[in-house]
């Protein structure tokens, strides 16, 4: 995990937890989407949580190349989410672009 990873989960994730707890109840299933965009001259690889019908956005990185991610990029989005988030049932979904992860 490189640095700028590390001071977002020490930043981000205690309050993403509070707000999460907030929202479901532990054990609850939570519906994890794997996605990526362009935004201006930026690729990012993003991890979002489904909640009514919105998918607001849990953790993110943006990739050095132009299209698509690979396995291991995938992986090191969804490291930390799959500890964040290890109190709830995950179904992660992503469209044809991501690798099977099982």
């Amino acid at each position: 995990m490189t640095l700028a990873i590390r001071a977002e989960v020490l930043l981000w994730f205690p309050i993403l937890e509070k707000i999460l707890s907030r929202l479901f109840k532990p054990q609850s299933q939570l519906i994890i989407a794997l996605d990526r965009t362009q935004w201006k001259d930026n690729n990012i690889l993003m991890v979002s949580v489904i909640y009514q019908k919105r998918a607001l956005p849990i953790f993110w990185c943006l990739l050095d190349k132009e299209g698509c991610s690979n396995l291991q990029k995938q992986q090191k989005v969804l490291r930390p989410v799959i500890r964040l988030l290890e109190h709830y049932q995950l179904v992660i979904i992503g469209d044809r672009e991501f690798c099977n992860l099982n």
